[in-house]
C-alpha cells in the first residue's frame, strides 16, 4: 500500500491505538481503577498529582537487574520520597508527595492541612512503585503478588552491613525474643554464620526469617542509637522517615524470598518459622488483621510439618523447635481472638500438642532436654502467653454465644483471670514491686494488657445502667480495667526501665489501649454527676497526646488518635452529660466499639453528626 505522495505506508503509523484503560499507576500496583482523573486509588494514596493515563517507554522496559554493594544505604536512598521537586513526572517513580505537601502547607486550610499530613504518612508507609530496584517493584507483603524473579544477589543486597545485622540479631535476642521466643538461639546463631560464610547457598525461606527479624528490630530501636549509622544516608531525609521506609522494605523482601521458595507447595521449618515471624511483625508494625489471611497458611504449614505431634526420628532439640513453633501460632491467634471478639477459635483447643519445654535455650541440646528451672526463663512468657489463649479462646466462645448475657460464667470466669494474676505478680513482682533488675516488670505489665482486655470483653453486656442486667460491679470492673489499661499505656511510654519495650505501643498494645479509652468514655457517661472524673479525663487526654506523639511511626497510632479526637471533642469534660440521649449514645458506643473499624481508614465512617452519632447507611 502506498501514502498520498506516492511513497510506502508505514503500517505501525496506521496501526489503532489500544484505549489505556487503567492509569500508570494501578496498572503497576495492579489495583482497580475507576478510570477518573484524577482516579479513586490515587487519591487515597497521595498520587493525585501524577495520575496519568499516557503510555510511556517505562511501560515496557523490562526492570534491569543491577549488582549492587552489600551496605545498601545508597540504595535506600531510591526508596525514601525526596522532599522537594520542580515537576510532578509521569512515568510510574516514587513521587515526591513529601516535598510538595511542605511547600504547599503555608496555602492550605486547617482541613486540607490535616489531609496533606496524612497523604504525607501514606506516602513514607506506601511501598515504592517499578522501577527503582527489582525487589521494590513486587507487592510482596501479599502472599499473591506476581512479579519478575529477582535474583538472589538483589535479595541479599537489600540487607544492611553485616555489622548492622549482627547489632539488629543481638538487640532481637536481648529485648524482643523473650516475647515471642519461636526460635532456638544457639541454633539461628549456627545457621546465621552458615549465611555469612557462604550467602548464596542460603536457604530462601530461612532468609525470608532473616529478613523479618531484621525489620520488626528496626522498628523497635530509635532511630538516633548510633548503632545504626550505617543505615541512614545525609540528609534531607528524617531518619524517623527512612526508619519506617525501610523497615517496610526488609520485610517486603521477606515475602519475596518465601513467594521465590514457593512456599505455598515448599513446606519446611523455615518456612514455618519465616511465617510466624512475618505475622508477628504485621501485627505489631502494620496491623493485626493484615496478617490473617497468612495465620491460616502458618496454621496449615504446621499441621503439614507435624508440629503439633511428635514425630519419630527427630532428636530433642528439633523436636522443641517445633513445639515452639506451634506455640507461636497458637499465640498468634490470641491476637484475633480478642481483638476480634466474634470470631470464635475453641476448635484450636481441640487439636492435642505437647508444649515446649520451660527452659532456657542452652539446657536444650540434642542429647536432651534439662529439668525445667523454679526461676522464670526465656520460655516463661511464652508459657503463660498460651495459657491466656486457652483461656481467651474460651471466653470468645462464651460471648459469642447466649451464655453472654448469663452472670454464673461472668463469675467464673473472672476467678480464672484473676488467678491467673496472681501467678503473674508472684513470678515478675519483688514483694508486689517492680523487679529493677532485669526485663519482668515489662513483661508484667505485657500480661496485665491481656488481663483487662478480657475484663473489658466480659463485662460489656452487664456495664451500662440503661441496659436491663446492668450490675454495678460491671461498670466498676470496666472503669478499673480501662484505667489500668491507661495506665499501663503511659508507662510504657514514660518509664524509663520500660524503654526498650516502647515499640510495643506502635500496635496491639495501643489497640488495646483504644478500647480502654472508649469503654471508659461510655461508663463515665454513665455516671450520676457526683462522681469524681477529672482523673480519668486527664488519663484519657494525656492518652491523646501520646497517640499523637507515637502517631509519626505508627499507621495504627494515627488512626487511634483521629478516633480519639471525635471522642474528646463530643464527650469531653465540658459536654459529659448528653441531655436526652443516653439510649441514642449507648446504640452509638456499640458502633464505636467494633473493632474492626479501627483497621483501615477507609473502612471508618468519618462523616459524624454533632453528637457523634454515624448516619446509617
Amino acid at each position: 500500500m502506498t501514502s498520498a505522495n506516492g511513497g510506502r505506508a508505514n503500517p505501525a503509523s496506521h496501526r489503532r491505538k489500544r484505549k489505556v484503560l487503567s492509569c500508570e499507576h494501578c496498572r503497576y500496583s495492579k489495583l482497580g481503577c475507576d478510570r477518573e482523573q484524577p482516579c479513586g486509588a490515587c487519591t487515597r494514596r497521595g498520587y493525585a498529582s501524577s495520575c496519568s493515563f499516557l503510555t510511556t517507554s517505562v511501560a515496557t522496559t523490562s526492570i534491569n537487574l543491577q549488582p549492587r554493594t552489600l551496605n545498601p544505604s545508597s540504595n535506600l536512598s531510591s526508596n525514601v520520597p525526596p522532599r522537594s521537586t520542580s515537576t510532578a513526572p509521569s512515568t510510574p517513580s516514587r513521587q515526591p508527595v513529601i516535598g510538595c505537601l511542605e511547600n504547599r502547607a503555608e496555602r492550605l486550610g486547617p482541613d486540607e492541612i490535616q489531609d496533606s499530613q496524612d497523604n504525607r504518612w501514606e506516602a513514607a508507609l506506601q511501598r515504592p512503585f517499578p522501577g527503582h530496584d527489582p525487589v521494590a517493584g513486587i507487592d510482596t507483603l501479599s502472599p499473591f503478588s506476581i512479579g519478575p524473579s529477582v535474583s538472589l544477589r538483589d535479595i541479599i543486597n537489600v540487607l544492611p552491613s553485616k555489622t548492622t545485622c549482627d547489632c539488629l540479631i543481638s538487640h532481637f535476642f536481648n529485648h524482643i525474643s523473650a516475647l515471642f521466643p519461636i526460635l532456638h538461639g544457639p541454633t539461628f546463631q549456627k545457621q546465621y554464620v552458615a549465611f555469612m560464610q557462604q550467602p548464596y547457598k542460603v536457604d530462601l525461606s530461612w532468609l525470608a526469617l532473616l529478613f523479618s527479624m531484621c525489620s520488626l528490630t528496626l522498628n523497635t530501636m530509635e532511630p538516633s542509637d548510633p548503632r545504626l549509622v550505617d543505615i541512614w544516608p545525609t540528609e534531607p531525609y528524617s531518619k524517623e522517615q527512612v526508619a519506617v521506609t525501610f523497615s517496610r522494605r526488609l520485610q517486603q523482601t521477606a515475602m519475596v524470598c518465601l513467594l521465590q521458595d514457593q512456599f505455598f507447595i515448599r513446606h519446611k521449618l523455615s518456612t514455618f518459622e519465616a511465617l510466624l515471624m512475618v505475622i508477628y511483625n504485621l501485627s505489631h508494625n502494620e496491623s493485626v488483621d493484615q496478617g490473617w489471611a497468612l495465620l491460616g497458611m502458618a496454621l496449615n504449614i504446621g499441621i503439614a510439618l507435624r508440629c503439633n505431634v511428635d514425630s519419630q526420628g527427630l532428636d530433642p532439640l528439633e523436636t522443641d523447635r517445633r513445639r515452639r513453633c506451634w506455640a507461636g501460632i497458637l499465640t498468634l491467634h490470641t491476637y484475633q481472638a480478642i481483638l476480634f471478639r466474634d470470631i470464635d477459635m475453641s476448635f484450636l483447643l481441640d487439636i492435642k500438642a505437647t508444649m515446649p519445654a520451660d527452659v532456657n535455650d542452652a539446657d536444650i541440646t540434642q542429647e536432651g532436654i534439662s529439668r525445667p528451672s523454679s526461676s522464670p526463663t526465656q520460655m516463661s512468657v511464652m508459657m503463660f502467653k498460651v495459657r491466656i489463649f486457652r483461656i481467651c479462646t474460651e471466653i470468645c466462645h462464651h460471648i459469642s454465644g447466649p451464655s453472654r448475657l448469663e452472670v454464673e460464667p461472668l463469675k467464673k470466669y473472672d476467678a480464672i483471670i484473676a488467678e491467673e494474676q496472681r501467678r503473674w505478680d508472684t513470678t515478675y513482682l519483688m514483694d508486689g514491686a517492680p523487679n529493677i533488675l532485669d526485663s519482668s516488670y515489662a513483661y508484667w505489665c505485657i500480661l496485665q494488657t491481656y488481663a483487662h482486655q478480657l475484663y473489658l470483653l466480659l463485662h460489656r453486656p452487664f456495664r451500662h445502667s440503661q441496659s436491663s442486667r446492668f450490675l454495678a460491679s460491671s461498670r466498676e470492673r470496666c472503669i478499673t480495667s480501662s484505667a489500668g489499661l491507661l495506665d499501663i499505656h503511659r508507662q510504657i511510654y514514660e518509664v524509663p526501665l520500660l524503654r526498650p519495650y516502647l515499640w510495643l505501643l506502635r500496635g496491639v498494645t495501643s489497640l488495646k489501649a483504644l478500647h480502654a479509652a472508649v469503654a471508659l468514655n461510655s461508663c463515665l457517661l454513665d455516671m450520676p454527676p457526683s462522681f469524681e472524673s477529672s482523673s480519668y479525663r486527664e488519663a484519657l487526654n494525656k492518652l491523646l497526646l501520646r497517640m499523637e506523639s507515637l502517631s509519626h511511626r505508627s499507621a495504627i497510632c494515627l488512626k487511634a488518635h483521629r478516633i480519639l479526637l471525635q471522642l474528646q471533642t463530643q464527650f469531653g469534660a465540658d459536654n459529659q452529660q448528653l441531655p436526652n440521649s443516653e439510649p441514642q449514645f449507648e446504640s452509638r458506643i456499640e458502633d464505636w466499639t467494633d473493632i474492626r473499624e479501627w483497621f483501615g481508614a477507609d473502612l471508618f465512617n468519618w462523616n459524624l453528626d454533632s453528637v457523634g452519632n454515624i448516619p446509617a447507611v
